[in-house]
Order: C-alpha cells, then structure tokens, then sequence
C-alpha cells in the first residue's frame, strides 16, 4: 500500500513545526492518526486464551470475547508485535504497520499478537534529537541499520520503510551525507527518508 502522501505530511509537519516533536512515539502516533484518517477501518477476527483465567473476575473471558471481536479496527497500529513476524533482533516490536482488510488477532495473557499475513506496510522510526552529525559505525548509524535489517526480515509481500528525524541538519557534513547514502543503499526493499527542520 503506498502511504507516501501521508508520509510527506508526517514531514512536512515536522520541518514547519519541530519544536512539537520531543520524543520519537510523538512521530509514530502522528503518522498513525495521519494514515487512520485517509484510510478505512479493517475487519478483527481473533481468539484468546482467557477461558482458564483465574481470580475474582467472573466475566473475564466474555471481555476477552468483547475485545477480540471489535468489528471496527483502525487500519495503522504502533508498537506491534507477532509470534510469526520473524524480526533478526531483541526488539520484537514495530514501530507502526499497516493491516490488510481482514486481521486475525490473538490474545494471549492481555498481550496483542498478530500475523505477519496481515500486514501490508511496516515502518521503524528514528527521531535524532541531540546530535548534530551522523557518522558510520556511531551508535546512531548502527541503531538505524539495526531497523532496516529487521525491516529486510519482513516477507516480501510487506512494504517497508525507515523515516530519520533529526533536530538538526544531519545531512550538511560530508560524513553525515557519506552515512545517510550508506543506509539508503543497505537494502533495495527499504525505502530510507532523512528529515530535518532545513529540509
């Protein structure tokens, strides 16, 4: 699914309006309200393992029922996560997907799963607040190229993308320039965009 407009509104917001962006969950939930406004809710089938639940609440199965049979479930999520998903890494989250039509969800012990079938789109956001360079084999580099080989984990069949905010102009130094090329080039399936206050 192409979300580039909704991207470039991301963007665009943030270069008019940095000082509204102090932590990078700021930038995921901005794209997440951007992409649910545009885009029609998806159908929820799910299951849960609430039928052994013990304790005094009675009815906990029948509201585990309510919230795996939600009709009504936004198309873009943050904070993902999913038994299949298959992420190279310790970190087993995505920072934002986007659902096909139809979503299967499990819920097990009050934790969200989802299936790697249903997604379309998996983004990883990166929000550089106080550094004014970016260079090769830096934390900073290293963190980004961390999410786009968990990005390349992904089946084909999910569009992936890698957004790096940064407060400053990042990209002005031939070293920072040298780095962002770099982590354009590290994967042909991921698209790499680099936004900055002077973009």
């Amino acid at each position: 699914m192409d979300i580039s407009d909704s991207i470039h509104q991301l963007e665009r917001e943030f270069v008019e309006r940095p000082a509204n962006y102090l932590v990078e969950a700021e930038l995921a939930f901005e794209l997440k309200r951007i992409l649910n406004s545009k885009l029609p809710p998806t159908r929820l089938f799910g299951t849960h393992d609430s039928g052994n639940a013990r304790g005094a609440v009675l009815d906990h199965s029948e509201y585990a029922d309510a919230i795996v049979s939600n009709q009504q479930f936004d198309r873009a999520h943050c904070e993902v996560s999913g038994a299949n998903f298959g992420l190279a890494s310790s970190q087993k989250r995505l920072d934002l997907v986007l659902f096909e039509d139809e979503v299967s969800l499990s819920l097990e012990s009050g934790s969200k799963k989802f299936n790697v079938e249903d997604l379309t789109t998996a983004v990883e956001l990166k929000f550089i607040k106080n550094a004014k360079y970016l260079r090769e084999k830096s934390k900073r580099f290293d963190l980004i190229a961390d999410d786009i080989d968990r990005l390349v984990g992904l089946p084909n069949h999910v569009d992936t993308y890698c957004l790096v905010f940064g407060n400053f102009d990042l990209a002005r130094g031939s070293d920072a320039k040298t780095a962002i090329e770099k982590l354009k080039s590290r994967s042909e399936r991921v698209e790499v965009r680099h936004t900055h206050p002077l973009s």
